[in-house]
């Protein structure tokens, strides 16, 4: 139950900063060039709940598991990374910042996933949607990125 508590915490404390610092600029964003394949509103909040779910689940496993370190510092840099992301590019609109901290949370789902892979074969299945998420953000951003 604790683990499942922590986890509910932390991803709320990155869902809630993120929409912090969401500040949509709509005449800025509709004048970007997007791929083809970016995902609608309703579709992409889909993915982004079904990535926080699989984050809650592998967070509240490794407080099960009792093991913290060093993978919450890899979630911590996984988080600080997507609020960082959400500011720099619909608050800054600073896309080359956005690639950078984008790179970063990649990265670190990159990091946990292997880690994972190699502690316990079911962590890393639960984690499985954050990583295919944040490969796909990367590619939508480097996209966006390479046409403006």
């Amino acid at each position: 139950m604790i683990g499942i508590v922590a986890a509910l915490f932390c991803t709320l404390v990155v869902a809630g900063l993120c929409s912090y610092c969401f500040k949509m600029d709509h005449a800025w964003y509709n004048a970007l060039s997007k791929p083809q394949f970016l995902l609608s509103g309703g579709w992409f909040s889909l993915f982004v709940g079904a990535s926080y779910l699989s984050c809650i689940l592998s967070v509240s496993r490794l407080v099960e598991y009792k093991h913290l370190f060093p993978s919450m510092l890899f979630f911590v840099l996984l988080g600080t990374g997507c609020v960082l992301f959400v500011w720099s590019f619909f608050t800054l609109k600073n896309m080359l910042a956005a690639l950078i901290f984008m790179t970063l949370v990649l990265a670190m789902a990159y990091t946990l996933f292997l880690r994972f892979l190699t502690k316990e074969v079911r962590l890393a299945l639960e984690f499985l949607p954050t990583l295919l998420f944040d490969i796909y953000a990367f590619i939508v951003v480097l996209c966006i990125v390479m046409a403006n």
